[in-house]
């Protein structure tokens, strides 16, 4: 950080403390009043917040009032709506209040207050109320959207679709739309649900669909596809589709057979062939290039080029990776992922000067690409902290700015949930132009998930000290051997949670370190200690220990980083599987890892391990090549 940055800083922390402290008194009363209201002691309750009218949280307190009683007013909460629309207590009132409206019939006053925010559920009974109210002019319109999803809508949209189906709005388009986006995402169960809005001649269609989807082998050469329909070349498309994923040739007889049979268009037969192929390679099947009929192929897309340049990456087939990314579009082909590669492919084959040159920019980047393409040219990789560049009057703006205040008090009285809620809801309206200023404001509180998560928000990321800060030292120093493993253990909890101690995944998975209950009795069993409570699994120090030990012993299991951190986020026996279905070097391995999210998982742990060895130390001490294998 330099002088001036640092400068400002100080000057920042002794006015925010100046606020801190003209607060004191009230946030001590907020403090009094919510006890009083847990109590039901709402006679000093309501003196209370009578003191409290010009305090950043009395929103809460409002909020708290108007919603403690059997009849609640529906326009007193309207109009505390419109008085505190920068604060998230609003838009907690006014979901409550689209509810509320909606289950006592209130149609008028819910069509008059609707507002449209990030909400199916909400949506739905809005277009309820307005057909209820026969006010459906255009709402087709927003309807079909709301139908063509891939995953069941919540309760409140039956209505709405039924409706839409009784005055037959909904097509066997649509419906088929829906069908296919069903099955594009696995969503069987939906997809078969879906088939009874069909009409009944295409109900027979959109069954054997499903027939074809779930047994292809058994159902796609059948005799019921004589007569030729529209959605004929659909379910043939899925059912090879299908076919392929586990063996392209048989693939491709079946294909052939239904060619013979039925005369399919040169353009159909062409295109499913080129399905089959990339199918093929995203699963990477044996000896695909040296397929007579991947040979003879004419026309190739670049999902083609894509699925060979990665099945060459697993394959090391080098010299055809260099053809593949040669006939990628260049906004594609310019990626870090496809520089690395390139790059590494020519250092593969030789050719000395040339890849240098693609890789010297890409070795400069703080990334996963960045650090690989460093260690093929034999350099350090580079980090640095940047943080913005800080405009003393913006930063007095923010300070003096009613929703930050919000924020703050929420920050001082340890309702970090509450603040974090607060901060999504200010960046939805906020007009400000510069919204790094407030990372480095938050950066000054000590609250180190706000500047993560602003950073995110702005995607400005070259404040590393911040965006990685070091916190619960003491517990990573205890439960770490090296260097070397609590660099990993803090990226493991920096991706994890970011180091929020109560998080809760919607797997189930508790605190810094996201332990599974399971796990954690597992890891409990292994040490002779007492099984604990799922709420004691928040504890800081139980929750570290437990995410520690369960990665060391990964570590011991696998011998080797990348498997390991594989392994945490998707399960051993899953990672156990996918390696013994290949040997490819690790860099190789990881491009192939077969859940996306598992796939980014590992390489942003890699990327951020090598990131806090850097701030551990003021310099790096850890070789990419000890964390991953590179070499073929």
């Amino acid at each position: 950080m330099n002088l001036k940055i640092f400068l400002a800083a100080i000057t920042l922390f002794f006015s925010i403390s100046a606020i801190a402290q003209n607060y004191d008194i009230e946030r001590s009363k907020y403090t009094k009043a919510l006890k009083y209201h847990n109590k039901k002691n709402y006679k000093e309750f309501d003196k209370l917040k009578e003191e409290l009218v010009n305090y950043p949280l009395y929103s809460d307190l409002e909020y708290k009032s108007l919603h403690r009683k059997k009849f609640i007013n529906d326009d007193k909460v309207i109009q505390f709506i419109q008085n505190y629309k920068n604060s998230y207590s609003s838009e907690k009132a006014y979901i409550n209040l689209i509810y509320r409206l909606s289950s006592t019939n209130q149609i008028n006053k819910l069509i008059v207050n609707y507002k449209k925010i990030d909400s199916v559920d909400l949506h739905c009974l809005y277009l309820r109320a307005r057909i209820k109210k026969k006010s459906i002019e255009g709402i087709d319109g927003e309807i079909i959207p709301l139908w063509l999803s891939a995953k069941s809508q919540p309760k409140s949209c039956n209505y709405v679709f039924k409706w839409f189906y009784k005055n037959k709005k909904l097509s066997d388009e649509l419906v088929w739309q829906r069908i296919k986006l069903s099955l594009d995402a696995n969503n069987y169960n939906l997809a078969r649900y879906l088939v009874r809005f069909l009409s009944n001649k295409n109900q027979i269609w959109a069954n054997n669909l499903l027939k074809v989807y779930r047994n292809p082998k058994n159902n796609i050469m059948s005799d019921t596809y004589k007569e030729d329909s529209r959605y004929r070349s659909t379910i043939f498309s899925y059912g090879l589709d299908r076919i392929s994923k586990k063996d392209y040739i048989k693939a491709k007889n079946y294909l052939s057979r239904l060619e013979k049979k039925y005369k399919f268009s040169d353009t159909f037969y062409n295109q499913k062939m080129l399905d089959i192929f990339i199918i093929a390679m995203k699963s990477n099947q044996k000896n695909i290039s040296k397929d007579k009929d991947f040979l003879l192929l004419k026309t190739k897309s670049s999902d083609f080029n894509l699925a060979y340049a990665n099945y060459s990456i697993f394959n090391s087939d080098w010299g055809n990776l260099l053809i593949s990314l040669n006939n990628l579009p260049d906004f594609i082909a310019e990626k870090q992922k496809w520089t690395y590669w390139k790059g590494k492919a020519m250092y593969m084959l030789g050719k000395n000067n040339n890849y240098k040159v693609v890789l010297e920019n890409l070795s400069t980047q703080r990334s996963y690409y960045g650090f690989l393409a460093a260690n093929v040219l034999g350099k350090k990789i580079n980090i640095e902290s940047r943080p913005p560049k800080v405009n003393k009057e913006d930063l007095r703006v923010l300070q003096e700015n009613f929703d930050i205040k919000r924020i703050y008090e929420l920050f001082l009285l340890g309702k970090h949930r509450e603040a974090r809620m607060e901060l999504h809801h200010f960046y939805k309206y906020s007009k400000h132009k510069n919204l790094n200023n407030l990372n480095v404001l938050f950066n000054t509180w000590g609250w180190s998930e706000g500047a993560i998560l602003g950073y995110g928000h702005t995607k400005y990321f070259d404040d590393v000290n911040a965006r990685f800060p070091v916190l619960y030292e003491n517990y990573f120093d205890m439960y770490s051997n090296s260097n070397l493993q609590k660099s990993l253990l803090l990226s493991i909890a920096r991706k994890e949670s970011i180091f929020i101690q109560y998080a809760k995944s919607s797997a189930g998975a508790f605190g810094i370190m996201q332990v599974l209950p399971q796990t954690a009795y597992w890891v409990l069993r292994k040490n002779k200690m007492k099984k604990v409570s799922r709420n004691y699994l928040y504890n800081k120090k139980m929750n570290i220990f437990i995410g520690s030990y369960y990665f060391k012993y990964l570590l011991s299991k696998n011998k080797s980083y990348v498997e390991a951190i594989a392994s945490y986020n998707a399960g051993p026996s899953v990672v156990r599987k996918w390696r013994k279905a290949n040997h490819a070097p690790e860099d190789a391995w990881i491009e192939f890892i077969p859940y996306s999210e598992t796939r980014k998982y590992v390489k942003l742990v890699l990327e951020y391990s090598l990131v806090y060895d850097w701030v551990l130390n003021k310099k790096n001490t850890i070789r990419v090549s000890q964390l991953i294998d590179t070499k073929n």
